[in-house]
């Protein structure tokens, strides 16, 4: 299936985020934790799609995505803030927090 780059900083969202993704078949290369990391591994990790936490502590990921989308590779935001942060500059699909395998799986 696909490889996929995790950015999230919470560390047993990312491990339970692993788990799921795991479990639907695809293969986890690299966990990011902060936006440096996360700017590094995209430019440096090779991945089908990245999934992105849209805030890193107090920093937002937008640099990633604005990277990714250089690049031309695909990502999704998943958050537990409101859609409304992303202020409609993006198109890329948005996952909720909490999430389930259901709804990785669709």
């Amino acid at each position: 299936m696909s490889r996929i780059l995790i950015v999230e900083d919470e560390m047993l969202i990312a491990f339970t985020l692993e788990a799921m993704l795991v479990d639907l078949g695809h293969e986890v290369v690299a966990i990011a934790r902060r936006l440096d990391e996360a700017l590094e591994m995209v430019k440096t990790t090779t991945f089908d799609i990245a999934v992105l936490d849209l805030k890193l502590g107090t920093e937002m990921t937008f640099p990633v995505a604005d990277l990714l989308i250089e690049l031309k590779r695909n990502f999704i935001f998943s958050t537990g803030f409101d859609e409304a942060e992303l202020d409609g500059r993006y198109s890329q699909p948005v996952l909720e927090k909490p999430t389930t395998k259901r709804g990785w799986s669709s």
